[in-house]
């Protein structure tokens, strides 16, 4: 059985956020996320968006904005992460091309037993449990804190919060 690059880059993201001290209330941006695992902003952003649309999600913009679990990690299955994101139901398709097959094909019943195999054995693990990979702990835990005189967005500085050039210069006499 082989996942798509979509539901690959899909489990990496909520694990990343599943691994979280508060997943629900933790938010994460998709740039860090993406840092994180070496991939595509671009690509992330539409995993992100897709996984907000099936309620895994709760995505927000603007500062302070960003991804937080939608529900406990402990209530959802890899296998139900999987069937939203994987394009297809099963592992041949017999009816894109005509087989004089069909119907009484053993290998395409042998194959669908497999598929279901494979999703009722990944129905055995949530989110939570997968999340608690040792090295993602501790890559989470070394993620730096968002700074507080940057904004969000954009990586700039605040209006708000005083950089060197515009703190009144001090003229010393000697």
């Amino acid at each position: 059985m082989h996942i798509n690059r979509f539901s690959d880059l899909a489990l990496r993201l909520l694990m990343y956020l599943g691994s979280r001290t508060n997943p629900m209330e933790a938010t994460v941006t998709v740039r860090s996320a993406a840092s994180m695992f070496n991939v595509p902003y671009s690509h992330l952003v539409k995993v992100a968006h897709q996984l907000g649309q099936q309620g895994f999600l709760i995505t927000s913009k603007g500062g302070g904005g960003g991804l937080r679990l939608a529900r406990p990690a402990e209530s959802i299955s890899i296998a139900e992460i999987l069937h939203a994101t994987e394009s297809t139901s099963s592992i041949i398709d017999c009816a894109s091309q005509l087989c004089p097959l069909t119907g009484a094909c053993l290998l395409k019943n042998a194959l669908d037993n497999a598929y279901g195999a494979f999703f009722s054995a990944l129905d055995g693990y949530s989110l939570a449990d997968v999340a608690q990979t040792p090295r993602l702990q501790k890559l989470v835990s070394l993620t730096p804190v968002r700074s507080a005189s940057r904004t969000p967005r954009t990586g700039r500085r605040a209006a708000n919060i005083p950089t060197s050039r515009s703190l009144p210069r001090v003229h010393h006499s000697i």
